[in-house]
Order: C-alpha cells, then sequence, then structure tokens
C-alpha cells in the first residue's frame, strides 16, 4: 500500500503503539462508553482545541487526511 505507519515504543510498559498512516477520527457519541482516549502525537495547542471541540460536540474531520478505520466494515 506503500503507506507508513508511526510506530512508538514504551519500553518502561514494554508495549508498543503503531499508528494509522492517516489520522483516525471517529464520532465519540458512537461508542457506549464514559472515557475515550485521545493520542496527541504532533499538533499544536490551536489544532488540539480544535480536536477537543469536535469530540465534544460529536463532529469528526472529513478529507484525504482521516480515516474512521473502517471500524463498522463488515469482514
Amino acid at each position: 500500500m506503500k503507506m507508513n505507519f508511526r510506530i512508538l515504543f514504551d519500553n518502561i510498559q514494554t508495549i508498543s503503539t503503531i499508528y494509522n498512516s492517516k489520522t483516525t477520527f471517529l464520532k465519540a457519541n458512537e461508542f457506549n462508553s464514559n472515557f475515550l482516549r485521545i493520542d496527541i502525537l504532533d499538533e499544536n495547542i490551536d489544532e488540539i482545541n480544535d480536536i477537543s471541540n469536535h469530540i465534544l460536540l460529536g463532529n469528526r474531520f472529513n478529507g484525504n487526511k482521516y480515516t474512521n478505520a473502517n471500524l463498522n466494515r463488515n469482514i
């Protein structure tokens, strides 16, 4: 697919996290959960505030930079 996937290593907890090559952005209200985790990697404060506002409003970003990670795709 010729895509780069960022890998972050945590040697303290001995885990590795593989991130999608595109920013994964899902609607928070699609989950039946009281808590969600957001990984902020390279965003500046304005981008973080924009992300937070989208999440609080139940919106998501669209476009070529973003993906919903095929979360609801049937296999």
